[in-house]
């Protein structure tokens, strides 16, 4: 602890404390002086002190105090506001200590739960006895003595604790579900950095609100009320009574590598064979002559590869679930709705320090993920968006609901050469902004793919021909093999139905689209093409 780099360090530091006390050059040197002894001292007698610059600081303060004691009847005035710092004539290393032992007391008192800290503060600081706190807080007087002997054993056994440093870290959470509550079901989960650590705090292990708080290094006011609203979304349950565990699987970038290495080893038959059935019919595709059709090839095929993909991986996601007799019904929450938490922690070095993966699958990864596959229905229409990284990154562009029946229109004016009325030009004009619709020669044209009911008829009577070509359960073997790897990853204490949801959680959308594009099949996007990329949409009644 003590060596001539660590006194060198707090020269300048310990000058400036002086002269900002003395406002004299001649007493500021003095006063350092005093200062560096006493520290030298001090440091050559202790090998605890765990933080360094308080330690400096709370040495300075009180040799200030001792020196100001000694010459203030020689000083003519000094600030008035200097008068509480007089000390006694006690060892400055023993106020030191007693200083630290109260700002360690008040510490552990914070940390203490709502009930402890209240009782705390009655007898310790208002003077008020146990029949007294009995009374106020309408409890049986032996409960309060008995709560008093527990306080005293946390406050000794947190006082002689040692202490650690705790690094907060950051969550990127969503949901899969009911999304009728929006993210506001996640209780802040991915965006509050405290909710993010206390699901951290708690994962795989039972904790009390004190030891939460403790680990976290907050007090423990701050806690509480985040941990009862976690706990009303069973995001945490209660455990022993008085403590607490995370209930959801938080994976992390290695498991996420996992499944990128068994897509990047594997993924390469079905993209090859998917692609083909959809090659071989492209021409019947265009032919069907929906708004959309003219597209170039590549492009269309982007929009429209998804609506098979999904249904592949649906169906053969289905087939192995029965198979493993297991039910993946969502849990219900509290509030009526029905999601997965899906949570990953952040680690920016993961990378920088990993050596389980090569550099091509750790690409693989990057560009075979994306942020998710949304399907939307409105009177009618359903609109299907793959958000993926195989693409030019733009960041997330999600379309709503609402905005199926800015395309239908659109849609019909183009279909049918209408002249825009003021309310189809303000549509127009917010579909041009987003991407998805372009003004040619004073002609509008829409830049996805958009069925009427007879084309997505004619469309579907061909997709699923493309479906039973390449089998509607071709992906089941492809699920099942991921499975079995994965599965010794996933922590036990998690259930039955949440454990067989992840270790079937190999989504074939994103994987299949950047190997096609990866190896030529199909053409990366322009950047226009990017904005309004894997989305189509269709009259589904």
């Amino acid at each position: 602890m003590l060596n001539d780099n660590v006194v060198e360090d707090y020269i300048k530091k310990i000058m400036g404390f002086a002269y900002s006390k003395t406002r004299d050059a001649h007493q500021a040197e003095d006063l350092a002086q005093e200062i560096l002894c006493e520290l030298v001292d001090s440091l050559r007698k202790r090998d605890d002190v765990v933080n360094i610059d308080a330690f400096v600081y709370t040495i300075s303060c009180y040799t200030w105090s001792n020196f100001l004691r000694r010459n203030k009847r020689h000083w003519g005035n000094f600030d008035v506001d200097s008068l509480h710092a007089l000390k006694s004539e006690q060892n400055i290393e023993d106020e030191v200590a007693a200083a630290q032992l109260l700002e360690q007391l008040k510490t552990e008192i914070i940390y203490l739960n709502a009930l402890h800290r209240r009782i705390t503060v009655l007898f310790y600081y208002d003077n008020k006895t146990g029949a007294e706190i009995a009374k106020l807080l309408n409890i049986p007087h032996s409960t309060v003595r008995w709560h008093l002997t527990e306080i005293k054993k946390k406050l000794k056994v947190g006082i002689e604790m040692e202490s650690t440093s705790f690094e907060p870290r950051k969550l990127v959470s969503g949901m899969d579900g009911d999304f009728k509550h929006g993210f506001a079901g996640l209780r802040g989960l991915g965006r509050n950095r405290l909710v993010d650590n206390i699901c951290l705090a708690c994962y795989g292990k039972a904790l009390t609100i004190e030891e939460i708080a403790r680990t976290l290094s907050v007090a423990a006011a701050y806690v509480e009320d985040h941990i009862r609203e976690l706990v009303y979304m069973d995001l945490l349950q209660v455990v022993e009574k008085n403590k607490y565990t995370t209930t959801f699987f938080i994976s992390t970038l290695r498991h996420e590598m996992i499944a990128a290495k068994y897509h990047f080893n594997n993924i390469k038959p079905y993209a090859e064979k998917i692609y083909a059935a959809f090659d071989k019919r492209y021409n019947a595709i265009k032919g069907i002559g929906f708004i959309g059709s003219d597209l170039d090839k590549d492009f269309l095929l982007w929009a429209l590869m998804p609506i098979v993909l999904k249904r592949l991986y649906s169906k053969s996601k289905a087939y192995i679930l029965t198979k493993w007799n297991t039910s993946i019904e969502a849990p219900k929450r509290k509030d009526g709705t029905r999601f997965w938490a899906c949570a990953t922690l952040c680690d920016e070095h993961y990378f920088n320090t990993q050596a389980e993966f090569t550099s091509e699958e750790v690409r693989f990864r990057e560009l075979s993920t994306g942020y998710g596959v949304r399907t939307y229905h409105h009177h009618g229409y359903t609109m299907l968006q793959v958000e993926g990284r195989a693409s030019i990154e733009v960041g997330e562009r999600w379309l709503t609901s609402l905005d199926l029946a800015d395309f239908h229109r659109i849609a019909e004016i183009i279909r049918n050469d209408l002249r825009l009325t003021e309310t189809d030009k303000e549509i127009a004009a917010s579909l041009i902004e987003k991407g998805y619709v372009r003004m040619e020669d004073d002609t509008l044209k829409m830049l996805i793919p958009f069925l009427f009911k007879d084309e997505t008829d004619a469309l579907f009577v061909v997709l699923d021909e493309i479906i039973e070509e390449v089998g509607e359960t071709c992906f089941a073997g492809y699920i099942e093999a991921f499975a079995e790897i994965y599965d010794k990853e996933l922590p036990q204490f998690i259930t039955k139905g949440e454990r067989a949801y992840h270790k079937g959680n190999i989504y074939t959308d994103y994987a299949v689209l950047y190997w096609l594009s990866k190896n030529g099949y199909l053409r990366y996007p322009t950047e226009e093409e990017a904005r309004c990329l894997c989305t189509v949409v269709w009259n589904s009644h």
